[in-house]
């Protein structure tokens, strides 16, 4: 899956700003400007989806003799 972001302004002018094919905290981390932009200095309401508890590590595993 690409990964995108999708700003959503309803007519009310509520914002929403949502990310797609990320995991872990690189969606935070990637939506950070926009959210601040957009929202400013509003209380965080952040949603966080399955993917998000998923985790963006590598592990790496080293075999001993």
């Amino acid at each position: 899956m690409s990964k995108k972001i999708v700003v959503t302004i309803d007519p009310e002018g509520q914002t929403q700003v949502e990310a797609f094919g990320y995991k872990g905290g690189t969606c935070v981390k990637a939506t950070a400007p926009l959210t601040q932009a957009l929202i400013g200095g509003l209380p965080d309401q952040s949603v966080k989806k399955p993917e998000f508890f998923q985790g963006d590590a590598t592990v790496k595993v080293r075999e001993t003799e």
